[in-house]
């Protein structure tokens, strides 16, 4: 049995703690819905902190941040695109690190940067980043949507199937017409445990709808609305 609580922070931002070790993801205070950063007295409890930043994007990546881990006990993973920063282990799409603790694989991303698969003590992560489908069905061309496809499932396929037992991963309804598209192809493809939908820009309405359209027997899927919002998951 695994047990696992998520905080939500807002925007692709979350903070996961396992037995007695935290993963946060993206955390960002920049961007046009309600962020926030995990509590300090949080941070500082934990015998390790495991930070990943998928890519440059302020949305994603806050470099106030690093000024809240505790030094000596924190793992920063970072995409190949970030340059402003000179420590923490810099990954491109395939690339991976192992140590007795973590396993980390990077893979690609439809945007800048990297999607992040981890391991921890029996536990596996996914977070996406900005791997998306990202089409614009109302206004894109055939042939531009086609390209879209193409690009999206060729980053997706190397990703394992059947081995996630919690993912992160995009739902913005600002593509309009099938906004979800991409998310429902990484659960029909790869059937992850659980997937809580992130980067809805505030829009919790749609996290909301793909939570009861987007769930399968094999996938549970958990909208988070609110920063500050936590939920333990046991599988």
């Amino acid at each position: 049995m695994k047990s696992f609580s998520v905080e939500f922070l807002g925007g692709s931002g979350f903070f996961v703690t396992h037995n007695d070790c935290g993963f946060l993801f993206d955390a960002s205070l920049n961007g046009n819905d309600e962020r926030i950063f995990p509590d300090p007295e949080s941070l500082s409890s934990l015998n390790h902190l495991y930070l990943f930043i998928s890519h440059h994007h302020g949305d994603h990546y806050d470099p106030s941040i690093l000024d809240r881990c505790p030094m000596g006990r924190t793992t920063i993973f970072m995409g190949f695109d970030i340059i402003d920063h000179s420590e923490g282990i810099r990954l491109r799409p395939l690339d991976q690190f192992s140590s007795r603790y973590i396993e980390v694989r990077a893979f690609g991303s439809t945007d800048d940067g990297i999607s992040f698969f981890v391991k921890h003590e029996g536990l596996t992560l996914f977070h996406a980043g900005d791997l998306n489908l990202w089409h614009w069905r109302d206004t894109s061309t055939v042939a531009e949507i086609e390209e879209a496809e193409k690009l999206f499932t060729a980053c997706v396929e190397p990703i394992p199937k059947d081995e996630i037992d919690l993912c992160f991963f995009p739902v913005d309804p600002r593509q309009g017409t099938m906004y979800d598209a991409g998310a429902g192809y990484f659960i029909m493809s790869k059937r992850p445990k659980v997937m809580i939908p992130m980067h809805f820009h505030g829009r919790t309405d749609a996290a909301l709808r793909f939570a009861l359209t987007g769930e399968t027997p094999y996938t549970k899927v958990i909208a988070m609305e609110h920063p500050q919002d936590t939920v333990q998951i046991t599988l």
